[in-house]
């Protein structure tokens, strides 16, 4: 049986504030992204795709308008963890968090793992 791709999409605000005490993980740092791509290769194959949306670039295509809108109409806390299309985790979340969700998301979807 093939593996099925699992898509996450990382969502945030470059020019948003941040907390005082640098919590969370600044997404928006390609050596950051760059290493949830390494580490969710290494856990789970080369099935993982990582991308990246920041909203306070102007909105090019579709799916950025509509993260927009979501994120107003439903108050949600960036950064966003979605995976293949839901939400999985708002707020400030880690490597190890997103690995996790992840595995958890493998386990609901893809017995065939």
């Amino acid at each position: 049986m093939a593996r099925k791709n699992i898509h996450i999409l990382i969502i945030d605000d470059s020019n948003a504030e941040k907390c005082d005490s640098r919590c969370g993980v600044d997404w928006s740092l390609a050596q950051n992204l760059a290493l949830a791509r390494e580490r969710s290769n290494e856990r789970f194959g080369n099935q993982i795709n990582v991308q990246y949306l920041d909203l306070s670039q102007p909105a090019t295509n579709n799916r950025a308008q509509e993260w927009r809108r979501r994120v107003s109409q439903e108050n949600l806390p960036l950064p966003l963890l979605v995976i293949n299309g839901g939400v999985r985790i708002s707020g400030q979340f880690d490597l190890r968090m997103l690995l996790d969700a992840i595995d958890a998301q493998r386990e609901i979807k893809s017995p065939g793992w």
